[in-house]
């Protein structure tokens, strides 16, 4: 019998959710390959996990060429365009900066204040530790050289690949949609009706803006509010600047994009926050995309064709 069938894990630290439609027996066949996938490349590609793939590439950093995974370097190189294609306003290389500013362990273990030993984040720190243009990746024969003092953190570009990955390999037998923290990809519309998507309020995790339907591709949002602690009486997040080396301080607080992958959604969303409501609505309308920025008082700017169906009082 074909039913809507799910999947509720934690993975890559957060909550991940997966729905098909399929017969029972067989979707749990292929959700409990999807969650299987998903460990396998936080294993890999998880900056908190010291024998990872990324933790040992970062601790030989200065060491010369290093071998790495072919899901390593796939994900690396998806970075390393990215920040070409955004000029570095995207940039991988932020792990010194985002540790500085009291993000050294995962976020899950971080309470209020816990970084404020680790040494201070004052001052400019542009450039500090930063330098994707000097990473050496080489696909022929997977291998990635990093100079001294850089490290590479893959974060959400590698959340959203896996996103990606899983929705299409559930996908490949029925219409299926795969959410890691509102990193969301849909195959295709169950039945032919699209999967409404709820966006949360940033300012009220209690009560949704409105819903946005989505009959196949992706949604991501970046917030500076989700992943944020307290430094030295100063509010900081995980969304790094690199023009600066800190905290980005752009005047928009949350980002949605809707975009063909989660992988485009999830770097387009980062880059319009850094950017800014002007620039980053400029960014998003240059490649067609479609979104909604949030500033930090709540305003709300709609780009592209989104369309957020209101909720309606009964």
């Amino acid at each position: 019998m074909i039913d809507l069938n799910e999947r509720h894990f934690r993975a890559m630290n957060t909550q991940i959710s997966a729905w098909m439609w399929l017969d029972r027996s067989l979707a749990s066949v292929w959700l409990n390959e999807a969650e299987a996938f998903f460990r396998e490349i936080e294993a890999e590609l998880s900056r908190f996990r010291p024998d990872s793939g990324l933790s040992r590439l970062n601790a030989a950093a200065g060491d010369g060429p290093q071998a790495v995974s072919g899901t390593l370097a796939t994900v690396l190189g998806l970075a390393l365009a990215a920040a070409r294609e955004s000029g570095g306003i995207f940039d991988p290389t932020v792990l010194n900066p985002l540790r500085s500013a009291g993000y050294d362990r995962s976020f899950e273990t971080l309470a209020d204040g816990i970084g404020a030993a680790a040494g201070g984040c004052t001052g400019n720190n542009a450039g500090a530790s930063l330098g994707w243009q000097q990473v050496m990746l080489d696909t022929a024969h997977s291998t990635v050289e990093l100079p001294a003092g850089v490290g590479i953190d893959l974060g959400g570009i590698a959340k959203g690949w896996t996103v990606d990955r899983a929705a299409e390999m559930l996908g490949a037998w029925s219409a299926a949609l795969v959410d890691a923290g509102g990193d969301i990809r849909a195959s295709a519309a169950p039945g032919g009706e699209p999967w409404p998507i709820a966006i949360e309020d940033p300012f009220d995790n209690t009560r949704d803006l409105g819903v946005i339907r989505l009959a196949e591709g992706a949604v991501a949002t970046s917030s500076v509010g989700r992943r944020r602690w307290q430094r030295d009486g100063q509010m900081m997040h995980h969304l790094i600047d690199p023009r600066t080396g800190e905290p980005s301080r752009s005047d928009l607080h949350t980002v949605t994009v809707v975009a063909p992958t989660t992988v485009e959604a999830e770097l387009a969303a980062k880059i319009a926050l850094i950017l800014g409501s002007r620039e980053g609505q400029a960014h998003l309308e240059a490649r067609g995309l479609s979104g909604l920025l949030i500033g930090h008082e709540g305003g709300q700017q709609v780009v592209g064709k989104l369309v957020l169906e209101q909720f309606v009082e009964a």
